[in-house]
């Protein structure tokens, strides 16, 4: 056998193999694709029950008489209130307060930490301070 017909026979094993590889990956990715199909509709489907969930207890709280609207009388929600960010809905309950410091009049004399109590226990928890 000469050089040239060994680099054929070396060049034809790649070229196989690579078509062989080529047909693994495809054969997988279409494994994954099903998968993932069959995953997003089981999702799909229990988002649908939820919200089926939430329109039952929905008409459930109207027909007993409770309703999701406040009074009058009770103070607006902060998501109800544009003081934070300009539009309805836009005002967070996390962002932080302001913090207020009082003077040093306010303050009184400053008291030191307390000192903890030490009881004598028998049972071998004496280092928890409870």
């Amino acid at each position: 056998m000469s050089e040239i017909d060994a680099m054929k026979a070396e060049l034809d094993g790649l070229v196989r193999e690579q078509s062989e590889r080529r047909a693994l990956r495809e054969q997988r990715g279409e494994e994954i694709k099903a998968r993932s199909q069959e995953y997003m509709t089981k999702q799909a489907q229990a988002a649908e029950r939820y919200v089926q969930h939430v329109r039952e207890m929905a008409q459930r709280k109207t027909k007993s008489g409770w309703s999701t609207d406040r009074g009058a009388t009770e103070p607006p929600s902060a998501f109800d209130s544009d003081a934070f960010g300009g539009e309805p809905g836009s005002a967070s309950p996390f962002a932080p307060a302001p913090e207020a410091r009082p003077s040093a009049r306010d303050e009184g004399p400053r008291r030191g930490r307390r000192a903890r109590a030490v009881e004598a226990d028998d049972d071998g928890f004496d280092n928890n301070p409870w």
